[in-house]
């Protein structure tokens, strides 16, 4: 490992707890990208799926496709099932533009089995120095459970606040942020810009700020 390649270090959307990881995972339902999106992640050309549209009338619904060639990904990619699950695991109610959960879903990405079987495989310790930022939704679910701030026990104010012990060097420059009123898609509340600017402010007061 390198712990010295970066200048610093801002992780989003995280912990060091991967014991709510199960309710990630099944609040998205996954299934395979290729069939859960067959024009973007599969091989499905518009042309062959036209009779069918028309059976239904659903052609007016589709009006103007004209996606790129599909990706035509093997079975293994997954995806979350649909707009259910990506607002159960991304989202916040109450607190984003439901314009916002489209877009999300219509830009998803798929992801593989193996990264699914190894989500709680990061190294418990880390011997960089440098500055570290932890940046999470307060109700973010596969990291928080919901809820970052139910510790269990008032001497820890949040679970991300935590992830300080796996960068024993870096205890004078360690920051843990709790982004209020937002949950795993830290980028579709309403409050994004909000948290891009605490980032960019403790960047910029580590001497880091983009130029």
């Amino acid at each position: 490992m390198y712990p010295d390649i970066s200048d610093g270090i801002v992780l989003t959307g995280f912990s060091m707890n991967f014991s709510f990881v199960g309710l990630f995972q099944a609040g998205s339902n996954f299934v395979q990208a290729n069939k859960n999106q067959p024009f973007r992640f599969g091989n499905v050309e518009y042309a062959a799926a036209q009779d069918l549209l028309n059976m239904y009338s659903l052609t007016n619904y589709v009006a103007g496709l004209s996606a790129p060639k599909g990706l035509n990904y093997p079975d293994g990619y997954l995806t979350n099932a649909n707009t259910n699950a990506n607002q159960y695991v991304f989202f916040l109610p109450g607190f984003f533009d439901p314009g916002a959960l489209l877009a999300g879903e219509n830009s998803k990405q798929p992801v593989t089995v193996g990264e699914l079987l190894t989500l709680g495989s990061v190294p418990m310790t880390n011997s960089y120095s440098g500055p570290v930022m932890v940046f999470t939704g307060s109700n973010d679910l596969p990291f928080c459970g919901g809820d970052c701030l139910a510790t269990g026990d008032p001497s820890i104010p949040s679970i991300p606040s935590t992830v300080a012990m796996s960068f024993p060097n870096a205890q004078d420059n360690f920051t843990a942020y709790i982004q209020p009123s937002t949950g795993h898609g830290l980028n579709f509340h309403y409050n994004a810009t909000g948290g891009y600017d605490v980032i960019n402010q403790f960047l910029d007061s580590k001497g880091l700020k983009s130029s």
